[in-house]
């Protein structure tokens, strides 16, 4: 791939990011955007912990994430590229509790699509 294309790619998949957290959307509104094979690890401190494979396996434990976070909080920080890693950070609250966590996503693209997602839970405040 050239420079050009590159960065094009770099560009184009940061702005992605951005808007599907900064607009609270899911990974399955941009089928063109996601490899089918998508790798996601969460965190194992969490309740949904693990590593996923395959879009029906994020299918099957993102109901979980809905459950655990109160995305009406949710609130992106910060959007960074570099080459084929989009890295994000932002902030939102567990759901029924006076806590807010910071996560911080890393992803990885071949190109422009998503190939794998890496959650990393960074800080957590409050009771």
């Amino acid at each position: 791939m050239s420079d050009t294309t590159t960065r094009s790619a770099t560009r184009s998949n940061r702005v992605f990011i951005t808007e599907m957290l900064g607009q609270k959307r899911r990974l399955e509104d941009y089928p063109d955007r996601v490899d089918p094979n998508l790798i996601m690890h969460e965190p194992l401190l969490l309740p949904f912990g693990g590593t996923y494979v395959g879009l029906a396996d994020f299918q099957r434990f993102y109901g979980k994430v809905r459950e655990y976070y109160d995305f009406e909080t949710w609130q992106l920080i910060d959007v960074v590229a570099d080459g084929d890693i989009v890295f994000s950070t932002s902030q939102v609250r567990e759901a029924g509790r006076d806590k807010t966590m910071y996560i911080a996503e890393r992803f990885r693209f071949s190109g422009t699509t998503l190939v794998e997602v890496r959650v990393f839970i960074c800080d957590a405040t409050g009771a």
